[in-house]
Parts: structure tokens; sequence; C-alpha cells
């Protein structure tokens, strides 16, 4: 077998093992499993975060990687947690007559990730190059903010509302879907990059010390809320921009009149 075909296959075997975390995750969520259902997510996250960085390195990026790719997504990181979450909390818990609310929120959970999917490739395709902010949540950080929470939970031996859980859930498909800046990579000169990477550091060591099965989850939440406070400071800087250039023209504008 020639060498460049092997490596062609290796960033594909990379992401086909992700699917196959993603089925484990979902038969173990059937049967009861929850906290083997969440490991399995959250180690299709680790091989997910793998097989890009495989074919770069191998130079052997290409549109079936892509595609391939966003389908093992669907796989793990849209129906498996969805199944995990209404398999673990809303199952049998938010009925409403004939309406299962329970799944119509792990649905739109499902939903919003797929429209994800397809509007990241969709602007790959209208701007290709190198990406460094994604636009809303991307998939796999709302994978593992569930799979975190419940595995978290399943360790502790805790549980959790149904509508707490759908109203969870309703979040994290309301950021993937929204215009929320996310960042893809980190520029380490930036003094930015290194205070959130310090705040990144101070909150995973106080969840390790205090609760430790909930490290991977405050992982995840850490991302979620990072694009959030990110998001709202840009806002401030802009409103008190804008304030200043404000003030700044009006002087101008009364020398003006006092000229004519």
């Amino acid at each position: 077998m020639r060498l460049s075909r092997v490596l062609f296959a290796l960033p594909t075997l990379f992401t086909l093992s992700s699917v196959l975390m993603g089925l484990i995750s979902i038969v173990n969520a059937a049967e009861g499993n929850f906290e083997i259902g969440a490991l399995a997510v959250l180690f299709a996250v680790l091989f997910d975060s793998l097989d890009g960085r495989v074919a770069r390195l191998t130079r052997t990026e290409s549109k079936f990687g892509v595609q391939i790719d966003s389908l093992a997504d669907v796989v793990s990181f849209g129906v498996a947690p969805a199944v995990l979450a209404y398999q673990a909390f809303l199952r049998g818990r938010l009925e409403l007559g004939p309406v299962d609310i329970g799944l119509v929120a792990a649905f739109l959970y499902l939903a919003a990730g797929a429209v994800r999917l397809a509007r990241y490739n969709v602007d790959a395709d209208r701007k290709p190059g190198p990406v460094r902010t994604f636009t809303g949540l991307p998939i796999p950080g709302g994978a593992g903010c569930i799979a975190g929470l419940v595995l978290g939970l399943a360790r502790e031996e805790a549980s959790l509302g149904a509508v707490a859980m759908a109203v969870f859930l309703l979040a994290l498909s309301f950021l993937m879907v929204s215009t929320v800046k996310y960042r893809k990579k980190l520029d380490l000169r930036a003094p930015d990059t290194l205070v959130l990477l310090g705040l990144l550091a101070a909150t995973l060591l106080a969840a390790t010390l205090v609760r430790p099965a909930y490290t991977a989850f405050s992982f995840f939440a850490f991302y979620m809320l990072s694009g959030l406070a990110e998001g709202t400071l840009r806002g401030v800087v802009r409103v008190v921009q804008r304030a200043r250039s404000s003030r700044r023209v009006k002087p101008d504008a009364r020398g003006d009149s006092d000229l004519s």
C-alpha cells in the first residue's frame, strides 16, 4: 500500500473513531449507562479535535474530509448528546398531553447543531483560507457541555430537574445558531489571550479542588461563556468609542457655526 494512501486515510480514521464513540454513547444511554455515554462523547470530542490537525500535518486536507467530518459531527455531537440528555433527564418527565416537551427540546438541540454545521460548510466555501473565529457555538462545544454535566451528575449521584435540562438544551441551541463569535485559534502573543488562559486555568483548578467530577463541564462551560463575555465586552468598547467620537464632533460643529 502506498504511503500517500495511508496518509490520506489517517484523518478519516480519526473521524470514524469519533462516530464510533457517538454510537457507543447512544447505545449506553439507551441502556441507562449514562456515565459511559458521557465519556464516549468526550472521547469523540478528542478524536474530532485530532482529525483536522492530522490532516494539516499530513497535508491531506480535502473537501471529502470536510464533508465526512460534518456528517460525523451530526452523529457524535448532535444525535448522541441529544439522546444522552433525553434518556438521563427528560424521558417521560415533561409530557404535556400527547406532546413530549423533553423530546422537543432534544430535537431542537439536534436541529440547531445540524444548521450550525451546514452554515459552517457554506461559509468555508465562500471564504477560503484560515478561519480564526467561529460564528455560533461549535457543536462539539455544546456536546461537551452536555456530556460534562451528565458525567459530573452521574459521578456525584446527583440529579437535575427536567425543566433545567430542557432550558439548558434550548440555550445551547440558541448559541449554536447565533452570531456570537467564538475563538478557533489562540494568539499567544496577544495580552487578552494570556488573560483568557489564566482565567481558564483558575476555573479548572477551582473545579478540580472543589468539585472534581465537574472538571470537564467547567472546561466546556468556560468556552461557551467566553464567546458571550468577549462579545459583550466588544459591544461595550464600541459604545464607549462612539460616545467619545460624538463628543469630539460636537465642539467642531459649534466652531463651524461660529465661523459661518
